[in-house]
């Protein structure tokens, strides 16, 4: 007896050394979803592409229009030639005359004034770089949105298996508890029949529920760039912000969407592109300047060399008078875009914010849905613990007490459900508005 206490006390330290080992190992393996939008933010590929979209844009704002051009060059020949002149009436010939030339130099060329078109081109390179960097703030926050969106499908999922365990684990005391009452006779075959039925149900369910929660894990490591076997290693919970309030919403979405700021910013560029066509009627005015050096040899010759080198420098001024009407089409055209810009923001602010009071109009239902099926998942709970009771005691068949059961699984289902969908409109807001705040 005493040997026997001592084997259960054993199993028991045991298992509790079993219980606290895996309980640390999951809390020294937790992930946050912090640590996830950042590891998704350093490795996922669509970033790594814009951002060097932005770097282009970066290296192609310089102050290149303002500098001069310098150049140089160098170049030699030799040639071979049979000539033959007549100088009064006495003919000449040379037979394989050579000659040598060898020339040199180096050039400066800057415009000096060309209509403020230079001053336009780097206001423009300027806008197109902030224009980058904003394309580069909307990938960063649509990823971060869709990883939260998928850390928080596991978190759903990861319930969903913990109620399907638990509805499991329930079917299987019922049909032990069925079993036995049919072995003492007190039970018909046809019951413990049914009950391994929905035995057979939830052990499907539950198979079905694992294979989900994995596929939620390999789709947040997919764009996190991660292992995609990686999983179990996010325990945490839903919480939804203060109910968020539709005028501070449509005021942050007017200032803050990165959509209408790109949108303003074509706005500008255009602009500048009718500056650019209009430089086009003033004259230009370049400085040029260099060095060169320029030396023939010809042996057969009576000049038998000739040697030249030294600077040159002066101005250039140049005007189109007339191009067949060239520039004024350009002119015309640009202003044409300008008024383009100006619909296309127009449009893109009117979808912006009808997108905004559709997404509001749903988070507010999803609100009140979250109320209900919280209410809900708890009086499903209080019912199926009291059907529970009335079951073993005899009060209540096992078919009845299935259907609470079951009632009890879709409740919580619901429940899940309409908490994940609030998050997911409640993270939408967040992102039109212009508030997900990331790193970049």
């Amino acid at each position: 007896m005493k040997k026997g206490k001592r084997i259960r006390v054993l199993c028991t330290f045991f298992c509790f050394q079993f219980f606290m080992g895996t309980v640390l190992s999951a809390q020294e393996s937790r992930v946050t979803l912090e640590q996830c939008i950042q590891q998704a933010l350093e490795a996922n590929y669509s970033i790594k592409i814009v951002r060097n979209q932005e770097y282009i844009a970066d290296n192609n704002a310089n102050y290149a229009p303002f500098l001069p051009s310098v150049g140089i060059d160098a170049q030699q020949t030799q040639r071979l030639n049979d000539t033959k002149t007549t100088v009064s009436g006495e003919d000449r010939k040379v037979n394989g005359a050579t000659s040598d030339v060898l020339s040199a130099g180096v050039s400066l060329n800057w415009r000096m004034f060309d209509g403020m078109a230079m001053f336009t081109t780097y206001a423009k390179y300027q806008e197109m770089l902030a224009i980058g960097e904003l394309n580069t703030q909307m990938a960063l926050e649509n990823l971060t949105v869709n990883v939260s969106e998928a850390y928080y499908n596991v978190i759903v999922q990861h319930s969903k298996l913990d109620a399907s365990k638990h509805s499991l684990e329930l079917s299987t005391e019922r049909f032990n508890e069925a079993r036995d009452k049919y072995v003492l006779g007190v039970l018909s075959s046809l019951e413990l029949q049914q009950a391994k039925i929905d035995l057979n149900a939830d052990s499907s369910k539950y198979m079905k529920q694992k294979e989900l929660l994995k596929s939620a894990y390999i789709s947040l490591n997919m764009i996190m760039n991660a292992d995609l076997q990686r999983a179990m290693y996010v325990h945490d919970t839903i919480m939804l912000r203060e109910p968020l309030i539709y005028g501070e919403l449509y005021n942050n979405t007017l200032a803050m969407n990165t959509l209408l700021q790109i949108a303003r910013k074509d706005q500008k560029i255009s602009a500048m592109d009718v500056k650019l066509a209009r430089s086009a009627l003033f004259p230009t005015l370049d400085f040029n300047s260099g060095y060169n050096y320029s030396r023939t040899k010809t042996p057969s010759a009576t000049t038998s060399l000739n040697r030249t080198n030294g600077f040159y420098w002066g101005f250039n001024l140049k005007m189109n008078i007339f191009d067949r009407l060239e520039n004024r089409r350009k002119i015309k055209n640009a202003e044409l875009e300008v008024e383009n810009a100006e619909w296309s923001y127009k449009e893109t602010e009117l979808q912006t914010l009808a997108d905004l009071a559709q997404l509001y109009n749903t988070y507010e239902n999803n609100l009140q849905i979250v109320s209900f099926e919280n209410e809900s998942a708890d009086v499903a709970f209080e019912n199926l613990d009291a059907a529970l009771e009335k079951y073993k005691l005899g009060s209540l068949s096992g078919i009845e007490f299935r259907e609470f059961q079951r009632s009890y699984i879709d409740a919580v289902d619901r429940k899940l459900s309409a908490i994940y969908q609030a998050k997911v409109s409640e993270l939408s807001l967040m992102l039109i508005s212009g508030q997900v705040k990331v790193t970049n």
